[in-house]
Order: structure tokens, then sequence, then C-alpha cells
């Protein structure tokens, strides 16, 4: 093994920092925050353009949730996740959503890393490394989860008309209903793999040598056409599977969309089988 002290200083001193600074701004809790330490601070070490990536889908993410968020808690409840102080009534990723999303993406880094001789070297996607496989599979694991979660967040806010059931495109649910697409929302999934994609790139500018990225323009081309593709189609197939495996409700006396099934909660679709993070679970084995 060529373990390199400095980049283990480098990812924990970065880490820390930014996970300090996301927790006081009330993206994480405490929980949260910890266990995105210790994710990310493998997923940094493993190549240092992972966690630039990782970064531009903290703070997308982060910005997508914050957004209009008065407006969409005024439609949705989901029960869960929410911080009710007097600086923020935002919603903060737990150590489960923070877990669920970065897990499998930790996953990949780790398989990176064993394919560079635990050397934290940056090394770009091409033909002529092994480690190649490993920076797919971390790349689109993030793809599929910041194109999710821009539609999911920014969709119902553009949409100028109200969603269409996935298995029933001919009926028109309430915003909030899982396995609701739009128009908007497939655009914000595009470009949600588009800005991944674009981050990946310019990472690999900016911290791998240059005599590895030669040849590499076309490759990188591809890469980004790819990744905006895979932002949608990750979101359809999130969509699917929710408007089958979670429950979807409309409680009359709030007027809101609900996740839970209750007295007074009329059913939109899908079964009270998953939860939102249970759901975010299952690309793990998919994608082994």
């Amino acid at each position: 093994m060529d373990i390199s002290l400095f980049k283990l200083l480098r990812s924990f001193l970065l880490v820390l920092f930014i996970a300090i600074v996301e927790y006081q701004r009330g993206s994480f809790t405490r929980s949260g925050a910890i266990t995105g330490v210790i994710l990310c601070f493998l997923i940094a070490y493993s190549n240092i353009v992972f966690l630039f990536v990782m970064i531009t889908f903290v703070l997308s993410g982060t910005f997508a949730t914050r957004y209009k968020f008065d407006f969409k808690r005024s439609k949705i409840n989901e029960n869960d996740h929410c911080i009710d102080n007097r600086k923020y009534k935002k919603t903060a990723r737990d150590y489960l959503q923070v877990l669920c999303n970065g897990a499998l993406a930790c996953f990949y880094a780790l398989g990176y890393c064993s394919q560079t001789n635990y050397s934290g070297l940056s090394l770009p996607i091409d033909n002529k490394h092994s480690s190649t496989i490993y920076s797919i599979g971390f790349l689109f694991t993030m793809v599929c989860c910041c194109g999710d979660t821009l539609a999911s967040e920014l969709g119902p806010v553009f949409a100028q008309h109200n969603p269409r059931l996935l298995t029933n495109p001919f009926r028109i649910v309430p915003i909030g209903t899982n396995g609701g697409i739009s128009f908007a929302g497939c655009l914000f999934s595009l470009f949600g793999g588009f800005i991944i994609g674009i981050s990946y790139i310019i990472g690999n500018l900016i911290f791998c040598r240059s005599d590895y990225l030669k040849n590499t323009s076309i490759i990188n081309l591809q890469l980004l056409l790819y990744c905006t593709f895979f932002g949608l189609l990750g979101s359809i197939i999130d969509s699917f599977l929710g408007a089958i495996l979670q429950f979807s409700g409309y409680d009359r006396e709030r007027n809101v969309t609900v996740q839970k099934p209750g007295p007074s909660i009329e059913q939109i679709s899908g079964r009270n089988i998953l939860s939102n993070n249970q759901l975010q679970k299952i690309p793990l084995p998919v994608n082994l």
C-alpha cells in the first residue's frame, strides 16, 4: 500500500470544514454531519475529484430543498427530518439519508482506492486504468441521486400543472405524490445529471496530472451526455418504484399530500411498503 499522509490530512480537514459549515447552515442534523464526515473522508482520500462531485451534489441538493420551501411544505407533509428552530425551518438530512445517498458511492470509492494501491491518486475515466469501472460506478450513483433530488424538489415549484402518475399517465395527481412526474421535473433531472458530469470533468482538469488527460476529450463529451441521460433515467426509475412501493394519500382536512395512511387520508397510489429512505437503498443490489 502506498498511503499518503498528506492526502489523508488534506481530506480530513477539507471534509471536516465542509461538514461544520453545512451543519451550521442547517443542511444536516448532528448525526447526519458525523456520518457525512466518515463517508466523505473515505471518498475524498480515494480521489479528491470525488469530493468535488460530492460538494456539487450537497450544494445543489441543499439549494433545491430550501428553494420555495414554505410553498412545498404547504403542499406536502413527509412527517420527517424537519428542523423547527428559529433560525432554520428547512429540511435537514439525518444519518439515514446520508447513508442512503452516500453508502453506495463510498463503496465504489473504496473499490477505486484499492485499484490505485490506496495512494489517493486522481485518475480520469478512460480505457487504460482498471480503476475506471469504479469511477463510473461512483459517478453514475451520484448522477441518479442528484437528478432525482432536483426533480423532486424543484419540479413541483416550476411545473405549470399538477404532475401525472407515471404508472397511469392519463391520471393527474396532487403535488408530492410518489410516482408523479412533470415536464419541469424531467428537465431538472437532466440538469442534475449534467452538473454532476461537468463537475467531474472540471475536477479532473484541476486535480489530475496533465499526462493522464491526453486523448480524453471525446470520452469526456460522451460521459457528459451519459450523465445527463442517466440523471433522467434514475429519476424515472425512482418514480416508478415510488408509485408502486410507497403510499401516497391526500389529507382533506389539511389539504396536503401525505406519505402515511390514516383515518382521514384518501389513498392516491402505491402501497405502504417502503419509506423514502428504504427506497433509496434499492439501487445498491441493482448497481452491484
